[in-house]
């Protein structure tokens, strides 16, 4: 089937056109992931990455942030200062010190959007200011999870929107809803967890670490059973956490959405724009091959993604005129949302 959809290739389209394909093709950021750092050569590492196109330092160079990351501030973060992680032993847990090394950039945070929206996406890369314990967590003698300052980086700002009557979906070690629970809007807490022995885990060792002013729920159950509209418009805010990176994240998310598509403004997913980036990429090649008349071809592991990009704009009779809109669809997260519940 032809599309409806038409791209009217102008000189303006195809200048963003080449600009994004370029971005897509010449990105050295990941180069900078696990370089050492010290503080003699934190200033020109920033203007290497200022060269390299990362966002955060484009500016005048009085404002670009530091490189470095207190490890102290981290390790006396209000959850570090209220619970100890180091009680947790039992048949099914256990833990492990592990000293690490500080001045190397790790990828702090989510993938953030280019403010440009030509896909010249960047991660917050930082460094702690020295050698810091982590937490590594075992369950059953496998890593379950690592207490390590990119996993509160990335709950912090989920934990900030919550309000009302919230439900998370997976527990952990109870970050998100330790932090939540500090959030003067929240009323209310429900967790949905899967593992019977992490909620018990939960309950005997660290909630009573927790403060017990914000009432908690538990309920043992899979989310796929519970992530539907009966169930989740009791709540003012859903938030999911149930993937381990954003590799497992965009087939997850998938599966859920296709369940229901919550409210937008009211669900948050975990690391969703890195799970989503390459959404962004997908959207962009789909009206790329419409502006010059073929089919849009991606590599193989896409293609089910791709599949639902074309079921989504191809119906639309419309005929795109300015390069804005194209931006639009590549980074509208609810569009995205909307096209992964095909």
């Amino acid at each position: 089937m032809n599309p409806h959809m038409k791209v009217n290739c102008t000189e303006e389209i195809q200048s963003f056109m080449d600009r994004c394909m370029f971005h897509i093709q010449s990105d050295w950021k990941s180069e900078f992931v696990g370089m050492h750092i010290t503080k003699a050569q934190e200033k020109q590492i920033q203007r290497e990455m200022h060269e390299a196109g990362f966002h955060e330092f484009a500016g005048n160079e009085d404002t670009w942030p530091s490189l470095f990351l207190s490890s102290s501030e981290w390790a006396e973060s209000p959850y570090h200062s209220s619970i100890s992680l180091d009680l947790i032993k039992d048949e099914n847990f256990s833990f492990e010190t592990v000293r690490t090394a500080g001045r190397e950039l790790f990828n702090a945070d989510a993938i953030v959007k280019d403010p440009d929206r030509e896909l010249n996406d960047s991660m917050v890369l930082r460094a702690m200011d020295r050698n810091f314990d982590a937490i590594y967590l075992y369950q059953d003698d496998d890593e379950w999870m690592v207490d390590a300052p990119s996993e509160a980086a990335t709950n912090d700002a989920p934990a900030a929107r919550a309000h009302g009557k919230v439900v998370t979906f997976g527990l952990g070690i109870g970050y998100f809803i330790f932090m939540a629970m500090r959030n003067p809007l929240v009323k209310e807490i429900t967790v949905v967890e899967s593992s019977a022995e992490v909620i018990a885990m939960f309950e005997r060792f660290l909630y009573p670490q927790f403060p017990h002013d914000i009432p908690l729920h538990f309920i043992h159950g899979d989310a796929f059973d519970y992530f539907n509209e009966s169930f989740l418009s009791g709540f003012d805010y859903i938030y999911t956490d149930i993937w381990k990176s954003a590799q497992d994240g965009l087939e997850i998310m998938e599966k859920l959405l296709h369940q229901y598509v919550p409210p937008f403004e009211k669900a948050d997913f975990w690391i969703e724009d890195s799970c989503e980036e390459i959404m962004w990429t997908l959207i962009f090649l789909y009206f790329e091959a419409i502006a010059h008349d073929r089919i849009p071809e991606v590599n193989p592991i896409y293609e089910s993604q791709m599949q639902k990009i074309r079921a989504w704009f191809d119906p639309i009779e419309h005929t795109i005129t300015d390069p804005k809109e194209i931006q639009f669809y590549m980074y509208d997260t609810d569009t995205i949302r909307h096209i992964l519940s095909l």
